[in-house]
């Protein structure tokens, strides 16, 4: 018994021996970041301080952080699956299979010591409405490969890891485009002034990846617009109002000069016409004053044959004349022309002939006429 106790020791030592060795792996990891404006700028560089954690499941059995080049290594146990975990903050999280297992005896004894590098890691920020489901699962797989003493990449596994990280890629790139455009579509607007179409583009932009600086600096140009656009607004209301005034200040002045001189014509014309009916015709005076003269001479001659001026003339009838044509010429003085003709006509009805009393009658009709 004792004997079968030492070999069995001796047995199991040999094993442990054979399977005291560990994988190194070697990798780099990388940022990539994007400058998103009107155009996506994108920039890759080595990544420093990123965490590599080894896992067993839910154990952890290394960890280690990149240094200033991104660079990292990790030592894997032999004979075990695990799982290599890359994390930045800020950004998604890779997952790389690690498979120690497989390696024969011959293989895993003495001074084996295996080395893999594997191509970079690329960290990056996740995209508002992007899809990463994919990234739960391990993107390559690192394996031991029979026939030799190397280990490398699961082939399948790796190309359908590479394919998630392309679409991954390729939905990033759709949705960043669609953010660059908004914003362009902001800039065109807010250049030819158009405030509300710019402030609706980078709004969308906003909405469609929040936190992104360049929409957000855009908006306080877009104020500044809607400021300017409404203050030139006001002013022209208000230039619009000052020249409605003056309109209507000008229209008025016209009114009330159109008044004035409406007025000054009417008493003009109403002057005129008072002339023209107060005072007989040059031509018409004179006939008068002639006739006048003639009659008062005739009276006069007649009054200087007796030996008294109540002498009686020798015409019947003369003195009864002689009073209605005083009594006429009182009406006509006074202007009233309808009872001067009549008494102009009686007179004539006693001095048939008289060119005085027959113009006197002429003189009356006009004026009865003229109104």
């Amino acid at each position: 018994m004792k004997k079968f106790f030492i070999v069995a020791m001796i047995f199991f030592g040999l094993i442990t021996q054979a399977q005291d060795w560990s994988l190194k792996l070697r990798s780099r990891v990388e940022l990539r970041s994007w400058r998103l404006t009107t155009r996506a700028d994108k920039t890759e560089k080595n990544l420093n301080g990123a965490a590599v954690t080894l896992q067993k499941g839910d154990a952890v059995i290394g960890q280690t952080t990149t240094d200033a080049e991104g660079n990292f290594e990790i030592d894997v146990p032999a004979n075990g699956d695990f799982m290599l975990v890359i994390t930045y903050a800020g950004c998604n999280t890779k997952k790389f299979a690690v498979s120690t297992k497989g390696v024969p005896e011959s293989v895993g004894k003495d001074s084996y010591k295996p080395t893999i590098s594997i191509g970079g890691f690329m960290m990056a920020k996740p995209i508002k409405g992007v899809d990463y489901i994919g990234l739960d699962q391990p993107l390559v797989k690192v394996e031991y490969k029979s026939g030799g003493q190397n280990f490398d990449k699961d082939e399948a596994i790796t190309f359908k890891g590479m394919d998630i990280v392309s679409k991954i890629y390729d939905a990033e790139v759709t949705v960043m485009e669609k953010f660059c455009n908004f914003n362009k579509q902001g800039d065109d607007a807010l250049k030819k002034k158009n405030c509300a179409l710019a402030k609706e583009c980078y709004q969308k932009a906003m909405n469609l990846l929040p936190g992104e600086f360049y929409p957000e600096e855009r908006m306080k140009s877009v104020e500044q617009c809607i400021k300017a656009k409404e203050a030139k607004e006001d002013a022209v209301m208000l230039e619009k109002l000052r020249q409605e005034e003056l309109a209507k200040a000008a229209n008025q002045k016209a009114i009330d000069e159109k008044k004035v001189k409406d007025k000054e014509q009417f008493n003009k014309s109403v002057n005129k016409n008072a002339v023209a009916k107060t005072e007989p015709k040059k031509e018409t005076k004179a006939i008068v004053a002639a006739e006048t003269t003639s009659a008062e001479d005739t009276r006069t001659s007649n009054e200087s044959k007796g030996s008294s001026k109540y002498r009686m003339p020798k015409v019947i009838g003369a003195n009864h004349y002689k009073e209605i044509i005083t009594k006429a010429d009182n009406y006509f003085k006074t202007k009233r022309y309808k009872d001067a003709k009549h008494a102009y006509e009686e007179a004539l009805k006693h001095k048939t002939d008289d060119t005085y009393a027959t113009g006197r009658v002429a003189e009356c009709e006009k004026f009865l006429v003229g109104k």
